[in-house]
Protein backbone atom coordinates (compact mmCIF):
# COMPACT_ATOMS: atom_id res chain seq x y z
CA UNK A 1 0.00 0.00 0.00
CA UNK A 2 1.09 3.54 -0.68
CA UNK A 3 1.17 5.91 2.31
CA UNK A 4 -1.64 8.44 2.22
CA UNK A 5 -0.63 11.90 3.30
CA UNK A 6 -3.40 14.20 4.48
CA UNK A 7 -4.28 17.33 2.61
CA UNK A 8 -3.62 20.73 4.09
CA UNK A 9 -0.10 19.87 5.16
CA UNK A 10 2.17 22.73 6.04
CA UNK A 11 5.92 22.83 5.45
CA UNK A 12 7.95 21.82 8.47
CA UNK A 13 9.44 25.30 8.62
CA UNK A 14 5.98 26.81 8.95
CA UNK A 15 5.23 24.54 11.85
CA UNK A 16 8.51 25.35 13.58
CA UNK A 17 7.69 29.06 13.39
CA UNK A 18 4.35 28.38 15.05
CA UNK A 19 5.96 26.14 17.65
CA UNK A 20 8.55 28.81 18.39
CA UNK A 21 5.74 31.27 19.09
CA UNK A 22 4.16 28.75 21.43
CA UNK A 23 7.43 28.44 23.30
CA UNK A 24 7.63 32.22 23.60
CA UNK A 25 4.10 32.23 25.01
CA UNK A 26 5.08 29.55 27.47
CA UNK A 27 8.16 31.49 28.58
CA UNK A 28 6.10 34.64 29.03
CA UNK A 29 3.53 32.73 31.04
CA UNK A 30 6.24 31.23 33.24
CA UNK A 31 7.59 34.63 34.28
CA UNK A 32 4.08 35.88 35.04
CA UNK A 33 3.20 32.91 37.20
CA UNK A 34 6.63 32.45 38.74
CA UNK A 35 5.75 35.43 40.92
CA UNK A 36 2.78 33.48 42.25
CA UNK A 37 2.42 30.45 44.46
CA UNK A 38 2.27 28.13 41.46
CA UNK A 39 5.99 28.44 40.77
CA UNK A 40 6.57 24.85 41.91
CA UNK A 41 4.30 23.55 39.16
CA UNK A 42 6.18 25.50 36.55
CA UNK A 43 9.41 23.75 37.48
CA UNK A 44 7.67 20.73 35.96
CA UNK A 45 6.96 22.62 32.76
CA UNK A 46 10.43 24.06 32.48
CA UNK A 47 12.01 20.63 32.89
CA UNK A 48 10.20 19.31 29.81
CA UNK A 49 11.40 21.98 27.37
CA UNK A 50 14.30 20.28 25.65
CA UNK A 51 15.24 18.57 22.39
CA UNK A 52 16.32 15.01 21.78
CA UNK A 53 18.87 13.60 19.37
CA UNK A 54 17.47 11.23 16.75
CA UNK A 55 18.95 7.86 15.86
CA UNK A 56 17.83 4.58 14.25
CA UNK A 57 16.09 1.64 15.94
CA UNK A 58 16.18 -1.70 14.12
CA UNK A 59 12.89 -3.63 14.21
CA UNK A 60 11.92 -6.94 12.61
CA UNK A 61 8.56 -7.33 10.88
CA UNK A 62 7.53 -10.47 8.95
CA UNK A 63 11.13 -11.64 8.75
CA UNK A 64 12.55 -8.37 7.39
CA UNK A 65 14.60 -5.76 9.24
CA UNK A 66 13.80 -2.05 9.11
CA UNK A 67 15.72 0.94 10.47
CA UNK A 68 13.14 3.29 11.97
CA UNK A 69 13.91 6.86 13.01
CA UNK A 70 13.97 6.97 16.82
CA UNK A 71 14.98 9.15 19.74
CA UNK A 72 16.02 8.45 23.31
CA UNK A 73 14.07 10.19 26.02
CA UNK A 74 14.23 9.49 29.74
CA UNK A 75 16.10 6.24 29.09
CA UNK A 76 13.37 5.01 26.74
CA UNK A 77 13.17 4.58 22.97
CA UNK A 78 10.52 6.43 20.96
CA UNK A 79 9.75 5.49 17.34
CA UNK A 80 8.79 7.92 14.60
CA UNK A 81 5.22 6.95 13.69
CA UNK A 82 5.32 8.31 10.11
CA UNK A 83 8.67 6.67 9.39
CA UNK A 84 7.28 3.38 10.76
CA UNK A 85 4.23 3.68 8.48
CA UNK A 86 6.26 4.54 5.37
CA UNK A 87 8.79 1.73 5.74
CA UNK A 88 6.24 -0.94 6.66
CA UNK A 89 3.80 0.31 3.98
CA UNK A 90 0.84 1.24 6.18
CA UNK A 91 -1.61 3.97 5.25
CA UNK A 92 -1.54 7.08 7.38
CA UNK A 93 -2.85 10.62 7.54
CA UNK A 94 -0.85 13.39 9.21
CA UNK A 95 -2.33 16.63 10.62
CA UNK A 96 0.59 19.00 11.15
CA UNK A 97 -1.64 21.69 12.67
CA UNK A 98 -2.48 19.49 15.65
CA UNK A 99 0.67 17.33 15.78
CA UNK A 100 -1.54 14.31 15.14
CA UNK A 101 -1.14 11.18 13.05
CA UNK A 102 -3.70 8.51 12.12
CA UNK A 103 -2.66 4.98 11.15
CA UNK A 104 -5.32 3.42 8.96
CA UNK A 105 -6.13 -0.28 8.77
CA UNK A 106 -8.98 -2.14 7.01
CA UNK A 107 -11.32 -2.30 10.03
CA UNK A 108 -10.12 0.52 12.31
CA UNK A 109 -7.65 3.37 12.73
CA UNK A 110 -5.36 4.52 15.52
CA UNK A 111 -4.97 8.25 16.23
CA UNK A 112 -1.88 9.41 18.12
CA UNK A 113 -1.39 13.01 19.21
CA UNK A 114 1.89 14.45 20.48
CA UNK A 115 1.92 15.71 24.08
CA UNK A 116 -1.35 13.92 24.81
CA UNK A 117 -1.64 10.89 27.13
CA UNK A 118 -4.55 9.42 25.15
CA UNK A 119 -4.77 7.47 21.92
CA UNK A 120 -8.04 7.07 20.01
CA UNK A 121 -9.36 3.97 18.21
CA UNK A 122 -11.99 4.56 15.53
CA UNK A 123 -13.92 1.57 14.17
CA UNK A 124 -14.74 1.60 10.46
CA UNK A 125 -17.41 -1.06 10.99
CA UNK A 126 -19.73 0.65 13.48
CA UNK A 127 -18.18 4.13 13.75
CA UNK A 128 -17.51 3.75 17.49
CA UNK A 129 -14.70 5.70 19.11
CA UNK A 130 -12.79 4.60 22.22
CA UNK A 131 -9.83 6.11 24.03
CA UNK A 132 -6.96 4.59 25.99
CA UNK A 133 -4.34 6.23 28.17
CA UNK A 134 -0.67 5.59 27.43
CA UNK A 135 2.38 6.22 29.59
CA UNK A 136 4.64 7.83 28.71
CA UNK A 137 2.70 9.90 26.23
CA UNK A 138 3.63 10.48 22.60
CA UNK A 139 6.03 13.35 21.90
CA UNK A 140 7.01 15.64 19.03
CA UNK A 141 10.44 16.23 17.49
CA UNK A 142 11.61 17.70 14.19
CA UNK A 143 8.11 17.76 12.74
CA UNK A 144 7.28 14.13 13.58
CA UNK A 145 5.16 12.32 16.19
CA UNK A 146 7.09 9.75 18.26
CA UNK A 147 5.62 7.03 20.50
CA UNK A 148 7.36 4.89 23.10
CA UNK A 149 8.55 1.62 21.56
CA UNK A 150 7.10 -1.00 23.93
CA UNK A 151 3.81 0.85 24.28
CA UNK A 152 3.46 1.13 20.50
CA UNK A 153 4.21 -2.57 20.00
CA UNK A 154 1.46 -3.53 22.47
CA UNK A 155 -1.07 -1.26 20.79
CA UNK A 156 -0.29 -2.55 17.30
CA UNK A 157 -0.41 -6.22 18.27
CA UNK A 158 -3.52 -5.94 20.45
CA UNK A 159 -5.70 -3.92 18.09
CA UNK A 160 -4.37 -4.65 14.60
CA UNK A 161 -2.52 -7.99 14.90
CA UNK A 162 0.66 -6.25 13.73
CA UNK A 163 3.57 -7.84 15.60
CA UNK A 164 7.16 -6.64 15.36
CA UNK A 165 10.25 -7.29 17.46
CA UNK A 166 13.47 -5.47 18.22
CA UNK A 167 16.74 -5.80 20.07
CA UNK A 168 16.46 -3.67 23.19
CA UNK A 169 19.77 -1.88 23.58
CA UNK A 170 18.96 -1.04 27.19
CA UNK A 171 18.47 -4.55 28.58
CA UNK A 172 22.13 -5.53 28.58
CA UNK A 173 23.48 -2.67 30.68
CA UNK A 174 26.62 -3.06 32.71
CA UNK A 175 26.69 -2.76 36.47
CA UNK A 176 26.30 1.01 36.98
CA UNK A 177 29.20 2.88 38.42
CA UNK A 178 28.64 5.46 41.11
CA UNK A 179 27.42 8.56 39.32
CA UNK A 180 27.60 12.22 40.16
CA UNK A 181 23.82 12.45 39.73
CA UNK A 182 21.00 10.03 38.88
CA UNK A 183 20.42 9.41 35.20
CA UNK A 184 17.42 7.90 33.45
CA UNK A 185 18.00 4.35 32.29
CA UNK A 186 16.21 1.03 32.37
CA UNK A 187 17.91 -1.15 34.96
CA UNK A 188 17.24 -4.86 34.54
CA UNK A 189 18.83 -8.25 34.16
CA UNK A 190 18.11 -10.54 31.21
CA UNK A 191 14.72 -12.21 31.73
CA UNK A 192 14.28 -10.42 35.04
CA UNK A 193 10.93 -10.41 36.85
CA UNK A 194 11.23 -6.62 37.12
CA UNK A 195 12.87 -3.66 35.44
CA UNK A 196 12.87 -0.10 36.75
CA UNK A 197 13.87 3.45 35.95
CA UNK A 198 15.10 6.24 38.22
CA UNK A 199 13.94 9.59 36.86
CA UNK A 200 15.40 12.52 38.82
CA UNK A 201 13.59 15.86 38.64
CA UNK A 202 14.11 19.20 40.36
CA UNK A 203 11.21 18.67 42.75
CA UNK A 204 11.65 14.97 43.43
CA UNK A 205 12.23 11.57 41.89
CA UNK A 206 9.99 9.19 39.96
CA UNK A 207 10.84 5.48 40.12
CA UNK A 208 8.90 3.28 37.73
CA UNK A 209 8.76 -0.45 38.52
CA UNK A 210 7.65 -2.65 35.61
CA UNK A 211 6.79 -6.29 36.19
CA UNK A 212 6.56 -9.07 33.63
CA UNK A 213 3.30 -10.07 35.29
CA UNK A 214 0.54 -8.16 37.07
CA UNK A 215 1.50 -6.48 40.31
CA UNK A 216 -1.21 -7.81 42.63
CA UNK A 217 -0.19 -6.73 46.12
CA UNK A 218 2.42 -4.28 47.35
CA UNK A 219 3.28 -2.24 50.44
CA UNK A 220 5.79 0.48 51.27
CA UNK A 221 7.08 2.28 54.36
CA UNK A 222 9.78 4.73 55.38
CA UNK A 223 12.17 4.53 58.33
CA UNK A 224 15.56 6.11 59.08
CA UNK A 225 16.33 7.33 55.57
CA UNK A 226 15.12 4.19 53.83
CA UNK A 227 12.01 3.52 51.76
CA UNK A 228 11.16 -0.17 51.55
CA UNK A 229 8.82 -1.39 48.81
CA UNK A 230 7.60 -4.97 49.09
CA UNK A 231 5.92 -6.96 46.32
CA UNK A 232 4.03 -9.73 48.12
CA UNK A 233 4.25 -13.36 46.99
CA UNK A 234 6.51 -12.48 44.09
CA UNK A 235 9.60 -14.50 43.26
CA UNK A 236 12.48 -12.40 41.97
CA UNK A 237 14.05 -14.04 38.93
CA UNK A 238 17.11 -12.28 37.52
CA UNK A 239 17.95 -9.57 40.05
CA UNK A 240 17.87 -6.05 38.49
CA UNK A 241 21.02 -3.97 38.62
CA UNK A 242 21.65 -1.82 41.68
CA UNK A 243 21.54 1.96 41.38
CA UNK A 244 23.86 4.37 43.19
CA UNK A 245 24.39 8.13 43.11
CA UNK A 246 26.35 10.73 45.07
CA UNK A 247 23.73 13.39 44.38
CA UNK A 248 19.99 13.52 43.99
CA UNK A 249 17.15 12.55 46.29
CA UNK A 250 17.49 8.79 45.78
CA UNK A 251 21.04 7.63 46.57
CA UNK A 252 20.70 3.89 46.00
CA UNK A 253 18.26 1.18 44.94
CA UNK A 254 18.81 -2.51 45.79
CA UNK A 255 16.71 -5.64 45.18
CA UNK A 256 16.43 -8.73 47.38
CA UNK A 257 14.30 -11.82 47.89
CA UNK A 258 12.95 -12.22 51.42
CA UNK A 259 10.99 -15.46 51.81
CA UNK A 260 8.08 -15.20 49.34
CA UNK A 261 8.41 -11.45 48.79
CA UNK A 262 10.45 -9.27 46.46
CA UNK A 263 11.87 -6.34 48.44
CA UNK A 264 13.29 -3.08 47.04
CA UNK A 265 15.35 -0.88 49.38
CA UNK A 266 15.83 2.79 48.49
CA UNK A 267 18.23 4.99 50.45
CA UNK A 268 17.22 8.65 50.29
CA UNK A 269 19.04 11.87 51.16
CA UNK A 270 18.23 14.29 53.96
CA UNK A 271 16.07 16.32 51.54
CA UNK A 272 13.42 13.57 51.62
CA UNK A 273 9.92 14.75 52.53
CA UNK A 274 7.39 12.02 51.66
CA UNK A 275 6.53 9.39 49.08
CA UNK A 276 3.48 8.16 47.19
CA UNK A 277 2.63 4.97 45.30
CA UNK A 278 0.52 4.95 42.12
CA UNK A 279 -0.46 1.76 40.25
CA UNK A 280 -0.30 3.18 36.73
CA UNK A 281 -1.37 -0.05 35.03
CA UNK A 282 -1.56 -3.71 36.16
CA UNK A 283 2.16 -4.19 35.47
CA UNK A 284 3.54 -0.78 36.46
CA UNK A 285 3.95 0.70 39.93
CA UNK A 286 5.10 4.31 40.21
CA UNK A 287 6.87 5.63 43.30
CA UNK A 288 7.11 9.42 43.63
CA UNK A 289 9.65 10.60 46.22
CA UNK A 290 9.07 14.19 47.29
CA UNK A 291 11.73 16.79 48.10
CA UNK A 292 11.28 18.75 51.34
CA UNK A 293 12.90 21.82 49.79
CA UNK A 294 9.66 22.30 47.89
CA UNK A 295 7.39 21.17 50.71
CA UNK A 296 8.95 23.83 52.94
CA UNK A 297 7.88 26.53 50.51
CA UNK A 298 4.24 25.85 51.38
CA UNK A 299 4.50 25.24 55.14
CA UNK A 300 3.22 27.89 57.44
CA UNK A 301 5.13 29.74 60.09
CA UNK A 302 3.90 32.17 62.72
CA UNK A 303 4.84 35.33 60.80
CA UNK A 304 3.03 34.01 57.74
CA UNK A 305 -0.11 32.61 59.43
CA UNK A 306 -2.22 35.49 58.16
CA UNK A 307 -1.74 34.53 54.54
CA UNK A 308 -3.06 31.05 55.35
CA UNK A 309 -6.24 32.36 56.86
CA UNK A 310 -9.26 30.75 55.15
CA UNK A 311 -10.47 33.97 53.56
CA UNK A 312 -10.78 33.39 49.78
CA UNK A 313 -12.81 30.79 47.90
CA UNK A 314 -12.51 30.53 44.11
CA UNK A 315 -15.58 29.28 42.25
CA UNK A 316 -14.97 28.07 38.72
CA UNK A 317 -18.06 27.61 36.55
CA UNK A 318 -16.78 25.24 33.87
CA UNK A 319 -17.01 26.07 30.15
CA UNK A 320 -18.80 29.25 28.98
CA UNK A 321 -19.15 31.43 25.90
CA UNK A 322 -18.36 29.54 22.70
CA UNK A 323 -17.68 26.43 24.78
CA UNK A 324 -21.10 24.96 25.63
CA UNK A 325 -19.76 21.91 27.44
CA UNK A 326 -21.97 18.81 27.31
CA UNK A 327 -25.41 18.93 25.68
CA UNK A 328 -27.93 16.59 27.28
CA UNK A 329 -31.57 15.55 27.45
CA UNK A 330 -33.98 18.14 26.03
CA UNK A 331 -30.99 20.25 24.95
CA UNK A 332 -29.79 20.79 28.51
CA UNK A 333 -26.63 22.92 28.29
CA UNK A 334 -23.81 22.24 30.76
CA UNK A 335 -22.35 25.76 30.84
CA UNK A 336 -25.72 27.18 32.00
CA UNK A 337 -26.01 24.74 34.92
CA UNK A 338 -22.41 25.29 35.99
CA UNK A 339 -22.87 29.06 36.16
CA UNK A 340 -26.23 28.79 37.93
CA UNK A 341 -24.79 26.63 40.71
CA UNK A 342 -21.67 28.81 41.07
CA UNK A 343 -23.65 32.07 41.39
CA UNK A 344 -26.08 30.59 43.93
CA UNK A 345 -23.19 29.19 45.95
CA UNK A 346 -21.37 32.51 45.83
CA UNK A 347 -24.41 34.34 47.21
CA UNK A 348 -24.67 31.91 50.13
CA UNK A 349 -21.01 32.42 51.02
CA UNK A 350 -21.19 36.21 50.74
CA UNK A 351 -24.34 36.33 52.89
CA UNK A 352 -23.30 33.91 55.62
CA UNK A 353 -19.48 34.06 55.73
CA UNK A 354 -18.61 37.75 55.97
CA UNK A 355 -14.90 37.02 56.52
CA UNK A 356 -14.59 35.06 53.27
CA UNK A 357 -14.19 36.62 49.83
CA UNK A 358 -15.67 34.92 46.77
CA UNK A 359 -13.70 35.03 43.51
CA UNK A 360 -15.42 33.85 40.33
CA UNK A 361 -13.47 32.73 37.27
CA UNK A 362 -16.56 33.85 35.34
CA UNK A 363 -19.85 35.49 36.43
CA UNK A 364 -21.55 35.44 33.04
CA UNK A 365 -21.56 33.55 29.76
CA UNK A 366 -17.90 34.23 28.97
CA UNK A 367 -15.23 31.89 27.60
CA UNK A 368 -12.22 31.76 29.94
CA UNK A 369 -9.10 29.81 28.99
CA UNK A 370 -8.16 27.00 31.36
CA UNK A 371 -4.77 28.34 32.40
CA UNK A 372 -6.35 31.70 33.28
CA UNK A 373 -8.74 30.04 35.72
CA UNK A 374 -5.87 28.73 37.83
CA UNK A 375 -4.05 32.04 37.37
CA UNK A 376 -7.06 33.97 38.76
CA UNK A 377 -7.17 31.63 41.74
CA UNK A 378 -3.48 32.03 42.53
CA UNK A 379 -3.49 35.80 42.14
CA UNK A 380 -6.46 36.00 44.52
CA UNK A 381 -4.47 33.96 47.09
CA UNK A 382 -7.31 31.42 47.15
CA UNK A 383 -7.60 28.86 49.92
CA UNK A 384 -10.04 26.56 48.14
CA UNK A 385 -10.73 26.05 44.41
CA UNK A 386 -14.00 24.43 43.31
CA UNK A 387 -14.47 23.73 39.60
CA UNK A 388 -18.13 22.97 38.79
CA UNK A 389 -19.08 20.78 35.81
CA UNK A 390 -21.70 18.33 34.53
CA UNK A 391 -21.08 14.81 33.29
CA UNK A 392 -22.35 13.11 30.13
CA UNK A 393 -22.11 9.98 28.01
CA UNK A 394 -22.59 9.52 24.29
CA UNK A 395 -25.66 7.27 24.54
CA UNK A 396 -28.59 9.26 25.96
CA UNK A 397 -30.83 6.22 26.56
CA UNK A 398 -30.47 4.47 29.95
CA UNK A 399 -27.58 6.82 30.72
CA UNK A 400 -25.77 6.61 34.09
CA UNK A 401 -26.65 9.06 36.82
CA UNK A 402 -25.06 10.59 39.91
CA UNK A 403 -22.47 13.17 40.96
CA UNK A 404 -18.72 12.61 41.17
CA UNK A 405 -15.95 14.47 43.00
CA UNK A 406 -12.50 14.41 41.40
CA UNK A 407 -9.03 14.94 42.85
CA UNK A 408 -5.96 15.68 40.76
CA UNK A 409 -4.30 12.35 40.09
CA UNK A 410 -3.55 10.35 36.96
CA UNK A 411 -6.79 8.54 36.05
CA UNK A 412 -6.87 4.81 36.79
CA UNK A 413 -10.15 3.85 35.11
CA UNK A 414 -11.35 4.13 31.53
CA UNK A 415 -14.29 6.21 32.72
CA UNK A 416 -12.06 8.71 34.56
CA UNK A 417 -9.72 8.96 31.58
CA UNK A 418 -12.60 9.63 29.21
CA UNK A 419 -14.02 12.33 31.49
CA UNK A 420 -10.63 14.03 31.82
CA UNK A 421 -10.13 13.95 28.06
CA UNK A 422 -13.55 15.53 27.49
CA UNK A 423 -13.01 18.29 30.05
CA UNK A 424 -9.47 18.95 28.81
CA UNK A 425 -10.70 19.21 25.21
CA UNK A 426 -11.75 22.78 26.07
CA UNK A 427 -8.24 23.83 25.02
CA UNK A 428 -9.26 23.28 21.39
CA UNK A 429 -11.27 26.52 21.68
CA UNK A 430 -8.23 28.48 22.83
CA UNK A 431 -5.88 30.56 20.71
CA UNK A 432 -2.78 28.69 21.87
CA UNK A 433 -3.61 25.11 22.94
CA UNK A 434 0.06 24.13 22.59
CA UNK A 435 0.82 25.82 25.93
CA UNK A 436 -0.66 22.77 27.65
CA UNK A 437 1.64 20.30 25.96
CA UNK A 438 4.19 20.33 28.75
CA UNK A 439 1.54 19.57 31.37
CA UNK A 440 0.86 16.18 29.85
CA UNK A 441 4.43 14.96 29.68
CA UNK A 442 5.60 12.10 31.90
CA UNK A 443 6.19 14.89 34.44
CA UNK A 444 2.43 14.93 34.96
CA UNK A 445 2.90 12.02 37.32
CA UNK A 446 5.04 14.34 39.44
CA UNK A 447 2.38 17.03 39.62
CA UNK A 448 1.34 15.44 42.91
CA UNK A 449 4.61 16.74 44.34
CA UNK A 450 3.68 20.33 43.62
CA UNK A 451 0.29 19.67 45.21
CA UNK A 452 1.45 17.38 48.03
CA UNK A 453 1.06 20.13 50.63
CA UNK A 454 -2.55 20.67 49.55
CA UNK A 455 -3.63 17.14 48.70
CA UNK A 456 -4.63 16.10 52.20
CA UNK A 457 -6.83 19.21 52.37
CA UNK A 458 -8.30 18.43 48.95
CA UNK A 459 -9.04 14.88 50.07
CA UNK A 460 -10.64 16.07 53.31
CA UNK A 461 -12.87 18.60 51.53
CA UNK A 462 -13.89 15.93 49.02
CA UNK A 463 -14.93 13.63 51.89
CA UNK A 464 -16.92 16.40 53.61
CA UNK A 465 -18.54 17.47 50.34
CA UNK A 466 -19.54 13.91 49.48
CA UNK A 467 -21.24 13.55 52.86
CA UNK A 468 -23.26 16.78 52.53
CA UNK A 469 -24.26 16.17 48.91
CA UNK A 470 -25.48 12.63 49.57
CA UNK A 471 -27.79 13.85 52.34
CA UNK A 472 -28.78 17.23 50.90
CA UNK A 473 -29.56 16.58 47.22
CA UNK A 474 -31.63 14.22 45.07
CA UNK A 475 -28.61 13.05 43.08
CA UNK A 476 -26.88 9.79 43.94
CA UNK A 477 -23.18 9.66 44.80
CA UNK A 478 -20.78 7.92 42.44
CA UNK A 479 -17.95 8.54 44.86
CA UNK A 480 -14.62 10.36 45.05
CA UNK A 481 -12.35 9.64 42.11
CA UNK A 482 -9.18 10.86 40.47
CA UNK A 483 -8.23 12.09 37.02
CA UNK A 484 -5.90 14.52 35.28
CA UNK A 485 -7.62 17.87 34.72
CA UNK A 486 -5.69 20.87 33.37
CA UNK A 487 -7.83 23.31 35.34
CA UNK A 488 -6.81 21.71 38.66
CA UNK A 489 -3.13 21.58 37.72
CA UNK A 490 -2.99 25.38 37.62
CA UNK A 491 -4.49 26.00 41.07
CA UNK A 492 -1.87 26.02 43.84
CA UNK A 493 -4.32 25.39 46.70
CA UNK A 494 -6.71 22.67 47.89
CA UNK A 495 -8.92 21.97 44.89
CA UNK A 496 -11.55 19.60 43.52
CA UNK A 497 -13.51 19.22 40.30
CA UNK A 498 -17.20 18.50 40.89
CA UNK A 499 -19.36 16.78 38.27
CA UNK A 500 -22.87 17.63 39.55
CA UNK A 501 -24.63 14.88 37.58
CA UNK A 502 -25.31 13.59 34.08
CA UNK A 503 -27.03 15.92 31.63
CA UNK A 504 -27.63 12.80 29.52
CA UNK A 505 -29.75 11.27 32.30
CA UNK A 506 -33.31 12.59 32.36
CA UNK A 507 -33.69 12.58 36.14
CA UNK A 508 -30.31 14.25 36.78
CA UNK A 509 -30.85 16.72 33.97
CA UNK A 510 -34.29 17.86 35.15
CA UNK A 511 -33.00 18.30 38.70
CA UNK A 512 -29.81 20.17 37.77
CA UNK A 513 -31.44 22.67 35.45
CA UNK A 514 -34.24 23.48 37.92
CA UNK A 515 -33.88 26.45 40.28
CA UNK A 516 -34.68 24.21 43.25
CA UNK A 517 -32.13 21.60 42.24
CA UNK A 518 -29.35 24.14 41.72
CA UNK A 519 -30.16 25.76 45.07
CA UNK A 520 -30.01 22.42 46.90
CA UNK A 521 -26.67 21.60 45.28
CA UNK A 522 -25.34 25.07 46.22
CA UNK A 523 -26.63 24.66 49.81
CA UNK A 524 -24.87 21.30 50.17
CA UNK A 525 -21.57 22.69 48.86
CA UNK A 526 -21.92 25.69 51.20
CA UNK A 527 -22.46 23.43 54.24
CA UNK A 528 -19.37 21.45 53.21
CA UNK A 529 -17.34 24.67 52.97
CA UNK A 530 -18.43 25.70 56.48
CA UNK A 531 -17.37 22.34 57.90
CA UNK A 532 -14.10 22.41 55.99
CA UNK A 533 -13.32 25.95 57.15
CA UNK A 534 -13.39 24.79 60.76
CA UNK A 535 -11.20 21.80 60.01
CA UNK A 536 -8.74 23.92 58.00
CA UNK A 537 -8.33 26.47 60.76
CA UNK A 538 -7.53 23.84 63.38
CA UNK A 539 -5.01 22.13 61.10
CA UNK A 540 -3.19 25.36 60.27
CA UNK A 541 -2.96 26.35 63.93
CA UNK A 542 -1.55 22.92 64.78
CA UNK A 543 1.27 23.15 62.20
Amino acid sequence: MIPVIGTGMRPVTAFHNRYSKANNSFTELFFIMAKKRSVVLFFLLLLSVCSYAQEKQKITFKGSDFDITALQRGGQTFLSVPDFAVKLHFQYFRNTDKNKIELRFPKASLIITANNPFVVFRSKEDGSVTTSQIFPQATFSNGEVFIQLECFAKLMEKHFAVAFSWKNKLTDVKEPETADAPVDEVLAATNSTFSYTVNEKANGTLISFKGKQKIKKYTADYEDGTITVQFAKTKLVGTPKSFTSRKGLVRSVDWNQEKDNTVVTLKVSGDYSSFELILDDPNTLLLTVHNQKFAQKTKTSDPAKQKWKFDVIVLDAGHGGKDYGAIGIHNTVEKVINLGVALKLGKLIQKNMKDVKVVYTRKDDTFIELYKRGKFANEANGKLFISIHCNSVQAKISAPNGYEIYLLRPGRTTEAINIAERENSVINYEDNPSRYGKLTDENFILVSMAHSSYMRYSEKFAEILNSHLSSGTDIASRGIKQAGFYVLVGAAMPSILFETGYVTNESDSNYMKSENGQQEIANSIFQAIKSFKGYYGKEIEAE
